[in-house]
């Protein structure tokens, strides 16, 4: 993983993408669905929504759907959906 946050929670950590509806998930507490994956060392995850997007609509929209999380916010985000993130540092 080539950059890092520092989160107010977390402290130093990976970056990591999710999409709008996940930042968002963080503070309603509501579940959207984690579909997530791990790239060369970089984690992204995409909610229920974002994943039935086509490519072609998901490509229009990615610019205004990615958002940054810290790895332990990502996890976080992850257990609110009932995912458990395995092998993250």
């Amino acid at each position: 993983m080539s950059e890092y946050l520092n989160c107010g929670t977390h402290g130093k950590q990976p970056a990591t993408f999710v999409c709008r509806h996940i930042f968002d998930s963080m503070k309603t507490g509501d579940a959207v669905g984690f579909y997530w994956s791990k790239t060369n060392g970089d984690y992204d995850a995409i909610c229920e929504d974002c994943n039935e997007l086509s490519d072609q609509d998901w490509d229009a929209q990615k610019a205004d759907l990615v958002n940054l999380l810290c790895l332990g916010c990502f996890k976080v985000a992850a257990n609110l959906n009932d995912v458990e993130i395995e092998g993250a540092a």
